[in-house]
């Protein structure tokens, strides 16, 4: 059974920005963790990154400093600047649409720098999650490798992807 998407637009409306930036920025920063492509975050050491999800009116501003998101409250021009709808960012997200199809057919937009805008967009396109580096990060080497093993053993990525009611326009 899918999920529909009304109950998380109604909540996007209903809690401030800040607050979603600050939780989403902690949910980034611990994927993050563990994962040789944080790394390449370096190069947009103290970028400014907004998302912005038209149909809720939601706009969430980052700062990346020290290859890690941070909520950012100033609201000049973003360095870049994403926009769409929630089902295309959920696309993204769980990647059953891969970067260039989302900007190429215009669903998703990107403004601002150009060339860090393209650096992101193909991190993102290039991004391959390793969860025993991530387990490992967190509880140490022999317990990361039994829960990577047992999150495997499980296929626990297909359920969060499928439980989410995603249609194109």
């Amino acid at each position: 059974m899918k999920l529909p998407l009304w109950p998380m637009k109604l909540a996007m409306r209903g809690i401030p920005d800040a607050v979603h930036a600050r939780l989403l920025s902690h949910g980034f920063n611990h994927l993050l963790q563990g994962q040789s492509f944080s790394s390449r975050l370096q190069q947009l050491q103290d970028k400014r990154l907004w998302l912005t999800i038209n149909d809720t009116g939601s706009t969430w501003r980052f700062r990346i400093q020290n290859c890690q998101f941070r909520p950012d409250r100033l609201t000049s021009k973003p360095d870049i600047h994403i926009s769409g709808q929630l089902n295309d960012f959920l696309l993204l997200a769980s990647r059953k649409e891969d970067p260039d199809t989302l900007f190429f057919a215009r669903q998703l937009c990107m403004e601002g720098n150009t060339e860090d805008g393209l650096y992101l967009k193909n991190m993102l396109d290039a991004l391959e999650f390793d969860t025993e580096a991530h387990f490992k990060a967190f509880t140490g080497e022999v317990i990361g490798i039994r829960l990577a093993s047992l999150f495997r053993h499980l296929n626990a990525r297909r359920p969060v992807s499928e439980l989410i009611n995603i249609q194109l326009p």
